[in-house]
């Protein structure tokens, strides 16, 4: 019998899927689920493509934002019908509680990344804004960079705006 504990090295995480991107999201920061709806609030028209404005949620306006976009600032993603927003907590420290939404494609679907999978990690990303890529199979699963993604939309003043 080993003297050392079994320590379960299993995460589960949520994969979103972009229009060109599948992004892996730690399930305790997602906050909810909402079906795309044409109530996006905007104070005042954003600069870049990433900063969609502000959308409802909760009897608050959260910033929203389009991934993809900040990716590649020449990508500009139109919602769709079947597109969703995935509401994510912060963790960034002094907005622990506040909000923010990632566009994406269809519901976000669990998945449990175990040993292996971590095998597959590359710690260096080649993009802005990806801290982490997994590959699985033929799949890319890249993890954002939580910190910098929450600073950018902190920083955005057109963003903020938190009642409804």
């Amino acid at each position: 019998m080993s003297d050392s504990p079994n320590l379960d090295t299993s995460v589960s995480v949520m994969l979103l899927r972009m229009q060109h991107k599948e992004l892996l999201v730690p399930k305790a920061m997602m906050a909810d689920v909402l079906s795309w709806k044409q109530q996006l609030f905007s104070a005042q028209k954003a600069q870049s493509a990433w900063k969609l404005g502000q959308y409802e949620w909760r009897d608050w306006r959260i910033p929203l934002v389009c991934f993809e976009s900040l990716i590649e600032p020449s990508f500009e993603r139109q919602p769709m019908q079947k597109s969703k927003v995935v509401v994510l907590r912060s963790f960034q420290k002094g907005f622990e509680d506040d909000h923010y939404g990632l566009l994406c494609r269809g519901f976000p679907k669990p998945l449990i990344l175990g040993e292996r999978s971590m095998e597959n990690l590359h710690v260096e990303s080649n993009q802005d804004w990806i801290k982490y890529s997994i590959s699985i199979g033929n799949r890319i699963l890249d993890v954002p960079d939580f910190a910098a993604l929450q600073g950018a939309v902190w920083a955005a003043p057109e963003l903020l705006s938190y009642s409804a």
